[in-house]
């Protein structure tokens, strides 16, 4: 694995690297200087989820329209991505914060939960002071709950993306997602657990999930789990539009009113496709 380019943004604080694999395939990691150092890990090449606001699940190539998923990543593979991009951080910058993996970007990392736990295990060794999150559409909740589990002595995150209340309107936005409630079930699990809290990602479309009516049947969804809801804006996409400033308050507010705690989450390096769900193979015509 080697990095073949970098794209770096106007601000300096987000970087796109193209990494290409002894097989010459090329992936996708982000890397962002916030509050924390912060990796978006690839776990695959490429995805098969569908996910109407992800740019992961793109066609590999020109020639294969249909084709969106190659292989994935083995741990080694996850390990030296992310070690590629730290290598390129002064050491002295490197020290003065904390290290965030976020295994958020190509791929559902519980398709390959060997590999990925595996690479976690060695990164939060050689890393000690640094946390992970893992984020997945519920592919597998027996999974998440073994994760509960595992030996991984920093912190660890686990975000459930839902981004709809209810199973219907959900398999339109995540064709291949399964039912809700074992997820949310798996999720509390883990949860409480690890006594740590987790997060319920919820990308706002306009038209599409950012109702009143959404609104209201996710906090009833919701209102007895302990989860905080991260309400996102969609990085343009297939069409999609994200929802304006007064629908995410609106529903924010209605989300409060049942006592879901909230936050919200704004995308970086969008410009230079870093932003999340923008990391993918958008750059065959070039390699």
């Amino acid at each position: 694995m080697k990095i073949i380019k970098s794209l770096i943004s106007n601000d300096k604080k987000s970087i796109k690297y193209l990494q290409k694999t002894k097989d010459n395939h090329i992936i996708e990691t982000g890397y962002y200087n916030l509050d924390e150092h912060i990796v978006c890990i690839s776990s695959q090449i490429g995805c098969l989820m569908d996910c109407v606001f992800c740019a992961a699940t793109a066609p590999v190539d020109l020639l294969n329209p249909n084709k969106r998923f190659i292989r994935n990543l083995t741990s080694e593979e996850i390990v030296r991505q992310t070690r590629n991009i730290l290598q390129t951080i002064d050491r002295h910058r490197l020290k003065k914060k904390r290290i965030l993996f976020s295994y958020m970007g190509m791929g559902e990392p519980f398709l390959n939960y060997k590999d990925v736990v595996k690479s976690i295990k060695i990164l939060t060794k050689e890393f000690p002071d640094s946390r992970t999150t893992l984020a997945t559409i519920g592919i597998k909740p027996i999974l998440m709950r073994k994760l509960a589990h595992e030996k991984i002595d920093t912190i660890l995150k686990l975000h459930l993306s839902l981004h709809a209340p209810n199973d219907k309107l959900r398999s339109r936005i995540l064709p291949k997602a399964k039912r809700i409630k074992p997820a949310l079930e798996a999720l509390n699990y883990f949860s409480s657990t690890r006594n740590i809290a987790c997060k319920v990602n919820y990308i706002l479309i306009k038209d599409l999930n950012d109702s009143v009516n959404h609104a209201t049947q996710l906090a009833k969804l919701l209102q007895d789990y302990p989860f905080i809801v991260k309400l996102s804006n969609l990085n343009d996409f297939n069409q999609l539009e994200s929802s304006d400033l007064d629908k995410f308050e609106l529903f924010e507010n209605i989300l409060n009113s049942f006592g879901i705690e909230t936050c919200r989450f704004f995308s970086i390096g969008t410009k230079i496709q870093a932003g999340c769900g923008q990391l993918r193979r958008h750059y065959y015509t070039d390699f």
